[in-house]
């Protein structure tokens, strides 16, 4: 009866030594799905197994990409730099090759394990207890394994206690190896995204440029609205994006939507949002507006955004909040909006077109493109850039264009700016066979009228002259034939412009 009593008594303490050990294995778990650093996890693992399972020393080996060897990762009170295992040895390459769990009691009895490791770390093994870290699908990652139970040997419930805590491991290990793998993969596409829309990228070497770029600069990390103008075709989308790689929003989103290219019922609920079941069949949908929270909007074609709409929008930029189609309860926001618009939006205005107030709410921070006719130093540096661009897509190699070629690009208006430049590249390297371009090799609008002419002459004195020859014409045109006032818009004298139109054998 005495025995009986005493059975019962220690049964009771084993289950609530048991309750306790789950219970610290739940707190661990919790405390581990907090930590994302593989580092500082490894770690963690390794000082709570130990404590839990009362242990003296707790390691941890991850197998090698190729599933070829394990290397400790972590060895609680040992530098990890002491214990590596050649290949799938050893007793945690038996566990990790078997998936069972194994427990020794004297581990210099056992043949499999690694006697050299104890004599590189200083440390005496005696009892080991090792079992696989399963990860997804039962997929073994590694091993975890416990050496040296304070007191006693490993029983039954130690084994039960380390199966469960490396199952829960190895899920923490695998998502913060993804979270790792996640957070490298963000630095790299962000580090790529600031190389190729910087301010830096912005291609151009005309003053122009220069002042756009020093301009763009400063305004970058400001939370002030930005409204850029310019033709279309001169890269206010680039622009745009080139300020939110600037600033200090260039890891949150950049969110852009054409307000010309949809039709006004899509555009509310593109920007806005919709709740589910404001119609059949309609599912829950953030806008475009709540996507770009804590990063950039850009509002391409703004003065194309119907009047009811602009309302709807000027509320949102001065709430900071937005709610969709069919809810009541408005999201908070953190947005920074860049505004653009080929259009003149002043004129807008008094024409009624436009919102007065949306206008001075947009337009806090101006900034105008240029044209590119009005920037031609721009145009062989552009040229040449979208030469070696296009050249990727084609099995040619080409040099550059040729001074002439040059010439009649520099010459041309582009109407159609910056794209319309970039089509013409592509253009003349998809009909050419490669090498250096000349002007033969460009469109009809390039190779044609008086620049042409002019270029094809020959020489570089022969050029000179025809242009010289057609700015006094246009100059004598324009004063409707008053030859002093026309040498004084060239910056001549009556009898310089004289001697030149006698040069010329004009009349």
């Amino acid at each position: 009866m005495h025995v009986t009593e005493n059975s019962n008594l220690d049964d009771i303490e084993r289950l609530k030594k048991k309750v306790e050990r789950l219970e610290g294995l739940l707190s661990v778990t919790r405390a581990m799905s907090q930590v994302h650093r593989v580092s500082d996890l490894l770690d963690m693992i390794a000082t709570e197994a130990a404590r839990l399972m009362e242990a003296k020393r707790a390691s941890i080996f991850i197998v090698s990409a190729d599933g070829s060897e394990l290397a400790s990762e972590v060895a609680l009170g040992v530098s990890s730099e002491g214990i590596k295992l050649d290949k799938l040895k050893g007793i945690a390459g038996h566990v990790y090759k078997t998936g069972e769990t194994v427990n020794i009691e004297d581990a210099y009895k056992d043949k499999r394990f690694h006697k050299s490791i104890d004599r590189r770390t200083g440390f005496r093994t005696r009892s080991i207890l090792t079992v696989p870290l399963l990860g997804p699908k039962g997929k073994r990652i590694g091993v975890f394994q416990v050496l040296n139970k304070r007191e006693g040997q490993f029983n039954r419930d130690d084994e039960e206690l380390a199966y469960a805590f490396a199952t829960q491991a190895a899920v923490a290990i695998m998502n913060a190896l993804e979270y790792e793998h996640l957070h490298r993969e963000k630095t790299r596409l962000l580090k790529q995204f600031r190389a190729e829309f910087s301010l830096d990228a912005l291609i151009g070497v005309s003053h122009q440029m220069e002042e756009l770029r020093s301009l763009a600069r400063k305004v970058a990390d400001s939370a002030a609205s930005v409204l850029i103008t310019g033709e279309s075709g001169t890269g206010k989308d680039l622009l745009a994006k080139a300020i939110h790689a600037e600033s200090e929003r260039a890891e949150e989103p950049f969110v852009a939507i054409n307000c010309a290219a949809l039709p006004e019922s899509l555009l509310e609920s593109e920007l806005f949002g919709i709740e589910k079941g404001v119609a059949t069949g309609v599912e829950e949908r953030p806008g475009k507006i709540e996507a770009a929270h804590k990063g950039t909007l850009f509002l391409d074609e703004i003065g194309d955004m119907p009047v009811p709409m602009q309302a709807n929008l000027l509320r949102v930029l001065q709430e900071r909040e937005v709610e969709r189609l069919g809810s009541r309860t408005p999201k908070a926001l953190d947005i920074r909006v860049i505004a653009a618009s080929n259009r003149d939006l002043e004129a807008l205005v008094k024409e009624g077109g436009f919102r007065e107030d949306l206008y001075f709410r947009l337009n806090v921070i101006s900034i105008t493109i240029a044209p590119l006719r009005e920037r031609r130093d721009d145009i062989p540096v552009l040229a040449n850039h979208f030469l070696q661009r296009t050249s990727s897509k084609y099995s040619k190699i080409w040099k550059g264009f040729t001074p002439r070629a040059i010439k009649a690009l520099k010459s041309y208006d582009w109407p159609g700016n910056v794209r319309e430049l970039e089509n013409e590249v592509e253009r003349t390297c998809a009909l050419s066979a490669g090498g250096t371009i000349d002007l033969g090799e460009l469109s009809d609008k390039l190779g044609t009228g008086p620049a042409a002419d002019e270029l094809q002459a020959g020489s570089l004195a022969e050029a000179v002259a025809g242009l010289e020859r057609r700015i006094i014409e246009q100059a004598i045109a324009e004063s409707e034939g008053n030859k002093s006032l026309a040498a004084q818009k060239l910056g001549l004298s009556r009898e310089g412009l004289r001697k030149k139109m006698k040069r010329y054998k004009m009349k």
